[in-house]
């Protein structure tokens, strides 16, 4: 009988051993590397065997990682209401499956979805910075007062930087 395009949406994956060994190999190394690093482990493994599958399902996903369905679910979920990836319906054999339209796409995604939150943050950090410089006499002498101010010094300017990408992105 000849396989169907679907057939590994069984609970059985269709790679080989010796290949699922070196696409593991593939994953543990993406984690560790600066793409996948800003992202939680349980996200970044499954975007990155959504990216080297092409579609896979929830089960396979769990089969794969070893984490819980409900945890799969979480992170499917809220990958697919951030847009990057797409959740596909086969009706032929009523079972969903987990897509991309690009690499382009989930790309920009995270992009967006990194500037987004930076810009949460302006408001924040010139209010920390504001209290900090009025009461300035009491916590100059405490120990990482300097250091704290150096990052809100960083980040405020960095952050400008990141409004002026997010207009070029229209994003906000």
């Amino acid at each position: 009988m000849k396989k169907g395009v679907y057939d590994e949406l069984d609970d059985e994956d269709p790679y080989d051993l010796n290949v699922r060994k070196i696409e593991k190999e593939i994953v543990d190394y993406l984690i560790k590397s600066p793409l996948y690093s800003t992202r939680n482990e349980i996200t970044s493994r499954i975007l990155i065997y959504i990216i080297l599958r092409k579609e896979i399902s929830q089960n396979l996903l769990k089969n794969l990682t070893g984490y819980s369905s409900g945890k799969i679910s979480q992170e499917l979920n809220n990958l697919v209401d951030s847009g990057m990836i797409i959740r596909k319906k086969i009706p032929s054999i009523r079972k969903k499956v987990y897509t991309f339209e690009s690499v382009e796409q989930i790309s920009n995604t995270r992009v967006k979805n990194i500037i987004t939150v930076m810009l949460k943050w302006e408001g924040e950090l010139e209010k920390m910075k504001n209290e900090m410089e009025n009461k300035r006499s009491k916590l100059e002498t405490m120990n990482g007062y300097n250091n704290i101010m150096n990052v809100i010094n960083f980040y405020i300017p960095a952050i400008k930087l990141y409004e002026k990408f997010a207009d070029s992105l229209e994003i906000k």
